[in-house]
């Protein structure tokens, strides 16, 4: 008998528009549903004209426990879909253990494409969108929160925030020591009725604070710029006129890391001494 298939399925973060075809389809054919909140699910199927199957309770407190039920019902060839309140499970909703265990076991987990918060925050934030990092929520405690503060103050693009209402200039204010004139987008209610975007200066918006605090929030922080360096300068002309036996690339790796500028710029440099 073949072993079932955990499908990983996002549901609408506000607009119940947002949710995709094939969405739909999967919570029509599933046998059970694993779910942050039962009555939240069967409003939401009831929504769509979906009949209800079996609803398992599956949250961060008996993430665990609730393994063996969801494997037995895969071992018997049922497929399952796990959805979160809002958005796709797993990204800092339950799935991410039960994911990991599943692989191990070598059950097939499928995950669905569809909402999710951070995207459309990071599209609309006015930054760089080549490359940035999902933080999700901050860790609870102080030391591991100042050690992910301090990578971010660091860190050359954007960084993506969760933050619920009741910690939201908590929060803020923590980031204040490390970036204070760093720019921000704060989105909340994103796909919703009151969706809005707050942008500006991080000490700027502490300073004169006026953000709704309604709803869940995303926090998107702008990179941190390169530090302008006196760069070339007559101490990196000489080391490489010193390193006359050493690889271009290896030399430009040293420099940028001594004088705190990009590999590609340090490189640069080194072919137009050489030659």
């Amino acid at each position: 008998m073949r072993a079932g298939v955990i499908y990983l399925v996002p549901v609408p973060i506000g607009n119940l528009g947002d949710i995709t075809l094939r969405a739909l389809d999967t919570l029509k054919k599933v046998s059970l549903i694993a779910c942050e909140d039962t009555r939240k699910t069967a409003f939401l199927l009831s929504q769509y004209e979906i009949s209800i199957p079996k609803l398992l309770s599956f949250h961060k407190f008996n993430e665990r426990s609730r393994e063996k039920v969801i494997f037995e019902h895969l071992d018997k060839g049922e497929d399952i879909a796990v959805v979160s309140d809002a958005g796709s499970p797993a990204i800092s909703d339950p799935a991410q253990l039960l994911v990991a265990e599943a692989v191990k076991h070598q059950y097939t987990v499928q995950a669905l494409p569809g909402a999710t918060a951070f995207v459309p925050a990071l599209s609309i934030s006015g930054f760089s969108t080549s490359a940035f990092q999902f933080i999700g929520f901050l860790p609870a405690k102080n030391k591991a929160r100042e050690a992910i503060l301090t990578q971010i103050a660091h860190y050359p693009f954007p960084s993506i925030v969760y933050e619920s209402v009741h910690h939201l200039k908590a929060s803020l204010e923590d980031m204040l020591p490390f970036f204070p004139r760093r720019r921000i987008a704060i989105a909340r209610e994103i796909s919703k009725l009151h969706e809005e975007c707050v942008r500006g200066i991080l000490e700027d918006l502490l300073a004169n604070y006026d953000i709704t605090e309604k709803g869940e929030f995303v926090i998107v922080i702008d990179g941190a710029e390169e530090p302008q360096i006196d760069f070339p300068n007559e101490e990196a002309i000489r080391l490489v006129a010193e390193a006359k036996g050493k690889k271009s690339r290896e030399l430009a790796a040293d420099l940028a890391q001594r004088f705190g500028v990009s590999k590609n710029r340090a490189y640069a440099f080194v072919l137009e001494q050489r030659r």
